[in-house]
């Protein structure tokens, strides 16, 4: 045979427990530290492309000279600025007579990596 006792109600039982607040609090803070993390990793791509945006735009603005002067006066050429180090390669009579083949390098070094980053453009220049 089962006995069935009813159980008094506790008078207090509205509130929360201290489980339940702990539990939330770990859930919220979980939360906010993913958010941080990937907000974190927005920040540095933006950097970067940033970076690469500035790079490339100081190549194209060398290619851009050397298409607004004389051919023969096209030649090997380096700058260095306080972020970045830019050189243009030209070679004579590549791939055919009377063409030159121009290579700008622009590298820079972000800091948070030992290893330079690279941004390269090329292009042929005729007679």
């Amino acid at each position: 045979m089962i006995i069935y006792q009813k159980i008094p109600k506790l008078q207090n039982d509205k509130g929360f427990l201290l489980i339940e607040t702990i539990l939330a609090i770990a859930l919220i803070a979980i939360g906010l530290f993913s958010v941080m993390s990937l907000t974190i990793g927005v920040i540095r791509g933006n950097s970067h492309s940033k970076m690469v945006t500035a790079a490339t735009t100081l190549a194209q603005d060398k290619m851009e000279y050397f298409k607004g002067i004389d051919y023969d006066s096209i030649a090997d050429t380096s700058t260095i600025s306080t972020d970045y180090y830019l050189e243009a390669i030209v070679q004579n009579n590549t791939p055919g007579i009377d063409s030159k083949t121009v290579t700008i390098n622009v590298y820079w070094n972000p800091g948070e990596v030992t290893s330079n980053h690279k941004v390269t453009l090329h292009t042929i220049f005729a007679k």
